[in-house]
C-alpha cells in the first residue's frame, strides 16, 4: 500500500477495510467490535472468517482491495435458486 492509502485511526466503524500493520497481506472489512472497541471483529478477504484484532494492530485501507484469484463468490449479488443450479458448492 502506499502512504496515502494508510492511517493510524485506532477507531473503526462496521464496512471499513483494513490491514494488519503487522502483516500488510491480511486485509478484512470490519463487521463489529468488543470490549469497548479495544478488540475489532474482521471478516478476512476470501473467507468467511472472522478474526478479532486488536484496534491498534490494524489501519484503514483506503481503496478496496482487488480480488484474489480463485474461486470469488459476490454475495452482494441475488441469484434464483433451482434444483438445477450450479452452485460450486456453496449452496
Amino acid at each position: 500500500m502506499t502512504d496515502n492509502n494508510m492511517c493510524d485511526c485506532v477507531v473503526f466503524l462496521e464496512g471499513d477495510w483494513v490491514e494488519s500493520k503487522l502483516n500488510d497481506d491480511i486485509i478484512g472489512i470490519v463487521v463489529g467490535d468488543s470490549d469497548f472497541g479495544r478488540f475489532v471483529n474482521v471478516q478476512l478477504t476470501c473467507s468467511l472468517e472472522i478474526k478479532p484484532f486488536y484496534a491498534v494492530t490494524l489501519r484503514h485501507v483506503y481503496s478496496e482491495p482487488e480480488p484474489s484469484e480463485g474461486n470469488v463468490i459476490d454475495f452482494t449479488k441475488a441469484k434464483a435458486l433451482k434444483k438445477s443450479t450450479k452452485t460450486k458448492g456453496v449452496a
